[in-house]
């Protein structure tokens, strides 16, 4: 497991970072954490909590993290899913009768799905008509429900992607209506609570307002003074960006989405598979540089692909970013909005760190056994299928599998490694860990000296030609 000493290598080229973030973005405050496995493997810290203080932000400094609750509510939508309470290609309609009222310009209401919600292709507007960010001011529950006649619908295209604060914000209105109690304590009895999320949070006690930074606005025009931001609940849709936190938490809610398709996933809020489909991408963009899974956004660099959510609300900036494939993801805060250099910031920061120090090895856990060198001898060779392919059976660094194709070879089953599975009593059968025949039986027929002679494997009969 990773420790804070893998980092110390990079702490000069963090600073770095941090520092070119805050000039461009004049950022009074900044913390970034770095998350590897099961632990928050580093912590930093810059600025103030605010002006005129000289208290840098802490791990437990609380910020508002607006879309970054996007994720939360995705989270909801996907438990009650799971018991059976909605489908995802549900329309609107199936669950807010009353959307009957609002303005189709283009497509149909039934167009407008939760699956379609979840990923920003459901052509609703980006705000609704009664939300101001001037004032600021953002209607009530009430008010959002009884003038859904203002709202326009345009369905997009699959390829057009429309960020939809409106739309997320009704998604929560759908927690309530099937759960039959508030969108924000469903989230604190169902998600926050059992993953020991304490500070994250709708609306603060007077322990956790101690707490928070103070938000700041850029200066108005003609002025080089930084203002403190006002602050306005989301209301109706705070769903859709009302929750607090900080990095303590958000760590611990990154540690969740590693165990996104393990077998030890110990999570109740969760089922490991659902999770994994959750980071599935459902749009991509053409040139594959980006893409929208289920409340998480998905962007490339190189041949590292990273989720992440950034937020951002009077006074706040946010992100985290991560990589499932290498365990490994960074949460930035900042205490001033806009600011746009915090979601490039975790994005930098993440892919040195993966890059420098590698992934972190997921645990795992399994029954199947390893083959030890001298029972593997027997089968070893070359073998040879119909309609040409080659295929190696070796022993090698990586212990009993099928090796690398050579030059010339089509590559079918290899590489991939090959265990003991107790569960079967099948003999001269192994369980492939890895490749094209992953989980499935590799069987062997053997010769009256005991040596292999061939194996099937998906469909394919190999026969051993040296």
């Amino acid at each position: 497991m990773a420790s804070s000493k893998d980092l110390a290598a990079l702490e000069s080229k963090i600073d770095e970072l941090a520092s070119m973030s805050m000039a461009q973005d004049r950022v009074p405050g900044l913390s970034i954490g770095i998350v590897r496995g099961d632990s928050l493997a580093g912590f930093y810290s810059y600025g103030t909590q605010a002006l005129g203080r000289n208290d840098s932000p802490t791990r437990q400094t609380i910020s508002r993290v607006a879309s970054i609750t996007k994720t939360f509510t995705g989270t909801a939508i996907l438990q009650l899913r799971d018991l059976g309470q909605l489908e995802l290609d549900d329309p609107l309609l199936v669950h807010l009768p009353d959307f009957t009222v609002a303005n189709a310009l283009r497509g149909t209401l039934e167009g407008v799905t939760i699956r379609r919600m979840m990923t920003h292709y459901s052509g609703l507007q980006t705000e609704h008509p009664l939300t101001d960010w001037d004032a600021p001011s953002f209607p009530s529950s009430t008010e959002l429900l009884d003038r859904l006649a203002e709202i326009d619908v345009v369905i997009p295209q699959d390829s057009q992607w429309k960020y939809s604060n409106l739309a997320v914000g009704l998604l929560g209105h759908i927690v309530e209506q099937i759960s039959g109690i508030p969108y924000e304590q469903y989230i604190y009895e169902e998600i926050t609570v059992p993953l020991g999320l304490t500070n994250t949070r709708f609306e603060l006690s007077s322990d956790q307002t101690e707490l928070k930074a103070t938000g700041y606005s850029h200066p108005l025009p003609g002025s080089d003074q930084l203002r403190e931001a006002p602050y306005a609940s989301l209301n109706g849709i705070s769903a859709a960006g009302q929750l607090h936190s900080n990095v303590e938490d958000l760590a611990k809610w990154m540690m969740f989405q590693f165990s996104s398709g393990r077998g030890d996933h110990p999570s109740k809020v969760l089922s490991s598979s659902t999770l994994a489909e959750m980071h599935r991408a459902v749009y991509m963009s053409d040139d594959w540089s980006n893409g929208q899974a289920l409340s998480w956004r998905m962007n490339r660099r190189g041949d590292l692909v990273l989720h992440n959510h950034g937020g951002g609300i009077q006074g706040f900036a946010s992100n985290m970013v991560f990589s499932v494939k290498a365990q490994t993801g960074v949460v930035v805060l900042a205490n001033i909005w806009p600011a746009p250099t915090p979601y490039v910031l975790a994005e930098d920061i993440a892919e040195l760190v993966i890059h420098e120090l590698g992934p972190v090895l997921e645990p795992t856990t399994t029954d199947l056994q390893p083959v030890s060198e001298q029972d593997a001898a027997p089968y070893l060779g070359r073998y040879w299928a119909e309609p040409g392919v080659f295929v190696d059976v070796v022993y090698g660094d990586t212990g009993f599998g099928l090796g690398t194709p050579r030059d010339g070879d089509y590559t079918l089953h290899g590489p991939a490694g090959l265990a003991v599975d107790p569960s079967t009593s099948k003999p001269n059968s192994y369980r492939a860990v890895g490749g094209r025949g992953a989980g499935e039986l590799v069987e062997f027929s053997m010769s009256e000296q005991g040596n292999a002679e061939s194996f099937r494997l998906g469909g394919f009969l190999y026969k051993k030609v040296d």
